[in-house]
C-alpha cells in the first residue's frame, strides 16, 4: 500500500492510494492538470485510475471531479447524502453507472482490498472518513470534522497510517481578521479539528501497528507547521505517549508529499 498526498487544505484536497494493484483517488479537489503535475513532481505517473472516494461535497474536495472522471472513468464511491448535495451540473452530467454508495460502518470488499466509511462531523450532508485495508495493513483518512466521538474510536483504532486533520490553532483563529461567523463555524462541533483536539484524538486511537501520522488540512492563515508539530509534541508528552515512535509529517496545500509506503 502506497500513499501520495497531492494537496491538502482549503484550496483543494486530493490523495492517491495504491492498494491491491489498484489506483484510488481520495477526494478530487484539484484539477486533472494539477493531479498530473503533482505526481510528476514526485516522479510518478497515473496510467489508470480505478476508483474515486469522496468524503463530502464541498468545493475543495470535488472541484476536479468531472474532468478526472471524464479522463479515466473510475468508479465513484460516496454517501447518498454527498451525492444528493453535489452541484446540479455534476449530478446531471455524471455517468450514474459509475456511482456507488457507501453506508456508515459497512465493510465493502473490492478488488484486493476493503474499505469502510465512517461518519465525520462537518457542515456537509452525510460526510465521512475512510478506513482502507489490504488484509495486512490499514490506512485511515479523516479530515473536515469538528470532533470525533469516543464510540467511533474502535472503528479507526490501530491503523498503520493516519491522515488526520489538524486545521487550526484556536488563538490564531480568534485573533485573525476572519468574520466572526466563519470563526464560529470552524470552532463548531461540525467545523474543523484544532491542533490540540487532533493530537488528543490520535493519542486515543493509535496502537502498536501505527507508524506514520500525516497532519492534514492545515489552515494557511490560522496555523503553521511549527505550531501544529509543537502542539502534538506537548499533547503526546502530557498523555505519556512517546512521539518519537512515530513518523509525523505535515501535508502541504501547494506541493505533494513524497510517497509513503505503508
Amino acid at each position: 500500500m502506497k500513499l501520495t498526498v497531492l494537496a491538502s487544505g482549503s484550496g483543494g484536497n486530493a490523495a492517491l492510494l495504491e492498494i491491491g494493484g489498484k489506483f484510488l483517488l481520495i477526494d478530487a479537489g484539484i484539477s486533472h492538470r494539477q493531479l498530473v503535475s503533482r505526481l510528476r513532481q514526485v516522479g510518478k505517473s497515473l496510467p489508470a485510475l480505478d476508483y474515486i472516494f469522496l468524503t463530502h461535497e464541498h468545493t475543495d474536495h470535488i472541484v476536479g471531479l468531472m474532468t478526472i472522471v471524464n479522463k479515466y472513468y473510475p468508479r465513484i464511491f460516496l454517501t447518498k447524502g454527498t451525492f444528493s448535495n453535489l452541484p446540479l451540473r455534476i449530478r446531471a452530467n455524471l455517468d450514474k453507472s459509475l456511482v456507488d454508495y457507501v453506508a456508515y460502518n459497512k465493510n465493502l470488499a473490492l478488488d484486493g482490498f476493503s474499505v469502510m466509511a465512517f461518519p465525520s462531523f462537518h457542515d456537509a450532508l452525510e460526510p465521512c472518513g475512510y478506513r482502507f485495508s489490504d488484509g495486512e495493513k490499514a490506512f485511515v483518512y479523516l479530515t473536515d470534522t469538528g470532533y470525533f466521538p469516543r464510540q467511533g474510536f474502535d472503528d479507526i483504532r490501530n491503523a498503520d497510517l493516519y491522515l488526520i486533520e489538524s486545521n487550526h490553532d484556536p488563538e490564531l483563529l480568534l485573533e485573525s481578521d476572519r468574520p466572526w461567523l466563519l470563526k464560529k463555524r470552524i470552532l463548531d462541533d461540525h467545523g474543523h479539528l484544532s491542533n490540540e483536539d487532533s493530537a488528543y484524538l490520535m493519542t486515543s486511537i493509535l496502537g502498536d501497528k501505527t507508524k506514520t501520522i500525516v497532519l492534514a488540512h492545515l489552515s494557511e492563515e490560522c496555523n503553521t507547521i511549527d505550531i501544529a508539530l509543537e502542539t502534538y509534541r506537548k499533547v503526546f508528552r502530557d498523555r505519556g505517549v512517546d512521539l518519537s515512535r512515530f513518523r509525523l509529517i505535515c501535508a502541504y496545500q501547494d506541493q505533494p508529499l513524497e510517497e509513503i509506503e505503508i
